[in-house]
């Protein structure tokens, strides 16, 4: 059975409630189904195009049996055939460059209707929190203030880069599974007309009331968010000072959400680079990603699915940066070094069971985290220590606030974590406030402690954010540049995260010197510094 991360803890994609997003993941109820086409022998194909010979492409793809149902302007085509061997044949044409399947699933799931049972008032975690951390009740700028360690970190606080800048006039996609379009302490900042969904019905995995037609940004409803994952994420990077819950990084930032994940956490290939494209078309200033492209923890240029897979989420990702937009990506909860991979294990993670375990070497790729000129980073947690599920390498860029629930001042089994902004509707509301994960504030927004690289990406995404703010003509490389520059040097620690004990996993090894260094990059970001930069 395929693993991935749960807030950096394993769990089992299983058809019961228990996973989610492919860097943080969260739970859902999935029922494996028929591909959702006219025929049940009919899938879907992701084709790579030679754009200077595009008429003989779309001949190749028909003759290989293929139905084009999009082509993008970066010469990627979404096809759909019943030719068994579709791949090989269109492969078999000089006007082709690559071939990949998709693959079908369905599921359903409900949403909760009322306050799960053990949900955490805001006022009593609050006073929680400041006990914990050992600051004022009333530390601000919002009522969740004494949780927010990760704010304290990066100085994103009231007397501190909020004094200074906090992000008017940026553009911040949050590539992921869509916002709680209820959230009152989120839809504020959220740009409603300019997000937009790219799940469509043959996205496998995907719910009904998240597909819609491919190329149009109509269908608002459908950017609700019932994983929980991208409502928390966006609301690092963005969440308004407005009297209750928590505050991003840059609280006065626009969010335009990038629904390209599933219920279930699935981000496919044509949904991200559909979502990449759209970004560079809205020429945001910032695009932050929290999982890996599925179905492929890595994919290998020597197999000839997994190259085309690379090839095109690398054309869309070259022309989002073309655009102007700064891509930032979470480095993986796999607690490895990236530019030394060894194995995976967890791929193919769809269909379920598929996966095996598989060598592999620098010719394979973690997407989009590795691709060119994209921001990586890796999380910390309270005590600014590499956090023990945290994957690694001298490609690292910066470092950010992750969480961890063995670096609290006093062992905590949920503060230790990152709290933000939660979906309503989250399949797995209950299980979060069974755990003691789950907050609630006066007007009925939730929040959640979640940890994982996917929690750190959203806080260097909101400190580029301000950069772009006091300098909206930087391009994205002098915005990337800035935000190395302006960050907390750290050298290689001394020390390590508890957590790598208690899970018996190999303590990684840091090279390099203070900053620049594999677990720490030019260092921890810094909201202050940068805002002033």
């Amino acid at each position: 059975m395929a693993r991935r991360v749960k807030g950096g803890e394993p769990v089992s994609r299983t058809k019961s409630l228990g996973l989610l997003v492919a860097l943080c993941v969260i739970a859902s109820t999935a029922t494996v189904g028929a591909i959702p086409s006219a025929a049940s022998n009919v899938n879907e194909y992701i084709v790579l195009v030679d754009q200077s010979r595009s008429d003989a492409a779309v001949d190749a793809i028909e003759a290989a049996g293929g139905a084009i149902l999009n082509m993008n302007k970066v010469g990627v085509a979404t096809v759909e055939s019943a030719n068994p061997n579709f791949a090989t044949a269109v492969r078999g044409s000089s006007a082709i460059v690559g071939a990949a399947l998709n693959a079908g699933f369905a599921q359903g799931g409900t949403k909760s209707a009322e306050v799960p049972d053990n949900t955490h008032l805001q006022s009593t975690e609050a006073a929680a929190c400041a006990t914990l951390f050992s600051v004022s009740p009333t530390t601000g700028p919002d009522p969740l203030g004494p949780c927010q360690w990760d704010m304290r970190a990066i100085n994103a606080t009231t007397s501190g880069s909020y004094a200074v800048n906090r992000g008017l006039g940026a553009r911040v996609g949050v590539m992921d599974t869509g916002v709680d379009l209820h959230n009152g302490d989120l839809m504020p900042n959220v740009d409603l007309a300019a997000s937009c969904v790219f799940i469509y019905s043959t996205t496998p995995t995907s719910l009904p009331q998240e597909q819609v037609t491919r190329g149009s940004c109509s269908n608002k409803a459908a950017l609700q968010d019932y994983a929980g994952h991208g409502t928390h994420t966006a609301g690092t990077v963005a969440a308004p000072i407005n009297g209750t819950g928590v505050a991003g990084v840059a609280p006065r930032a626009t969010i335009v959400s990038l629904k390209a994940g599933t219920a279930n956490g699935y981000f496919f290939t044509d949904s991200v680079v559909d979502a990449l494209i759209y970004a560079g078309d809205q020429k945001l200033d910032v695009v932050s990603m929290s999982f890996f492209a599925d179905p492929w923890l890595f994919n290998c240029r020597n197999d000839k699915e997994q190259k085309a897979i690379i090839q095109a989420i690398s054309r869309a990702a070259s022309y989002a940066q073309q655009q102007g937009v700064v891509l930032v990506a979470a480095a993986g909860n796999e607690g490895i070094d990236l530019n030394h991979p060894v194995k995976d294990e967890i791929s193919p993670d769809f269909p379920p069971g598929a996966a095996v375990t598989r060598p592999v070497n620098n010719s394979c790729v973690t997407l989009p985290t590795e691709i060119s000129g994209v921001v990586v980073v890796t999380a910390t947690g309270a005590q600014n220590l590499l956090t023990w599920y945290s994957t690694t390498g001298m490609l690292t860029d910066v470092t950010a606030p992750g969480g961890s629930r063995y670096q609290t001042p006093t062992f905590n089994s949920s503060r230790g974590r990152v709290l933000s902004t939660y979906s309503s509707t989250a399949l797995d509301l209950a299980d979060e406030a069974a755990i003691n994960r789950l907050v609630v504030d006066p007007a009925g927004n939730y929040y959640a402690w979640l940890n994982g690289t996917s929690m750190a990406a959203p806080h260097a995404a909101g400190v580029a954010a301000l950069i772009r703010a006091a300098h909206p003509g930087m391009s994205g490389g002098a915005v990337a540049s800035a935000l190395r520059r302006t960050a907390t040097k750290m050298p290689c620690p001394t020390t390590h995260d508890p957590g790598v004990e208690f899970f018996g996993v190999p303590l990684q090894i840091c090279t390099g010197g203070t900053g620049s260094n594999s677990f720490y990059g030019a260092g921890l970001v810094n909201a202050l510094a940068a805002a002033r930069d």
